[in-house]
């Protein structure tokens, strides 16, 4: 299993922080774009940057340059792509693009949902691995949806990736286990081995449906139990609301929590 690159560390101690830029409203990236709140993170001492691909605009290309705005700001970063690994079988076909969007980005890891894994043979996993052999490594979110938000076509895929010799790892969304009704806990231990990348979210529910808030107290102490499954110092993510009058002091205390963990 490949590991996760080591994160450039910021002036704070602790293990690495990332702020996902989905934190500030969909309404103020889209008004500003995603490069906007970058200072935001510097200033509130960021590790780096989670870019997202929804928010770009349509059309968008010119990932060299947001890469070169990322690392004007001395952040590392993280591509993060709605798009799916699997169709069935097979690779699905938007996973090339993405990759090079990842490398032009200068990204340390590119993060996609599993989609449909329905198994591989041998020959799906070597082209797999040999698309990836050029390319940041990447990372499985359980994402909401019953075929990827759930452990058991995930732990599926990437014991199958293991024993293939593919270089996959997951992202772990502490979150989205509530929206396919799954156990965090029980999760983490089953697929902990795999988990590069920390995705940190609070859950609340109104009328039964979850939405993302900032983690309180009683959250963020339930997650001492999921990091025990986990490698020491994984690196995280904020992706949860960080919407505020002074959005860097926000942040800075919320990154401040994180890296108590």
């Amino acid at each position: 299993m490949v590991p996760f690159p080591r994160l450039s560390l910021g002036a704070s101690p602790g293990p690495a922080t990332l702020v996902a830029t989905s934190a500030y409203g969909r309404t103020l990236i889209e008004a500003r774009g995603q490069a906007a709140v970058l200072p935001w993170l510097t200033e509130a001492g960021a590790d780096g940057v989670e870019i997202r691909r929804e928010l770009l605009p349509a059309g968008f290309t010119d990932f060299v340059a947001l890469g070169r705005d990322c690392a004007a700001q001395g952040l590392t970063v993280v591509y993060s792509a709605a798009d799916l690994l699997w169709d069935g079988t097979h690779p699905a076909t938007g996973l090339d693009a993405r990759l090079r969007e990842a490398v032009a980005l200068g990204a340390a890891a590119v993060k996609v949902s599993l989609g449909h894994y329905a198994g591989a043979d041998e020959a799906a996993w070597t082209a797999l691995r040999t698309r990836l052999a050029a390319a940041p490594p990447l990372l499985v979110e359980n994402d909401q949806t019953p075929e990827g938000g759930t452990p058991e076509p995930l732990a599926a895929c990437l014991e199958d990736a293991a024993a293939a010799g593919c270089p996959l790892a997951m992202t772990f969304d502490i979150g989205n286990w509530h929206w396919t009704g799954s156990d965090p806990l029980a999760a983490a231990r089953r697929l902990g081995r795999f988990v590069r990348y920390l995705h940190c979210k609070g859950v609340a529910h109104d009328a039964d449906r979850p939405r993302a808030r900032v983690p309180d107290d009683a959250e963020l102490a339930a997650w001492e139990a999921l990091l025990a499954h986990f490698p020491a110092d994984l690196p995280r993510a904020i992706e949860y609301p960080l919407e505020a009058p002074d959005p860097v002091a926000l942040t800075a205390e919320q990154l401040s929590r994180l890296r108590r963990l």
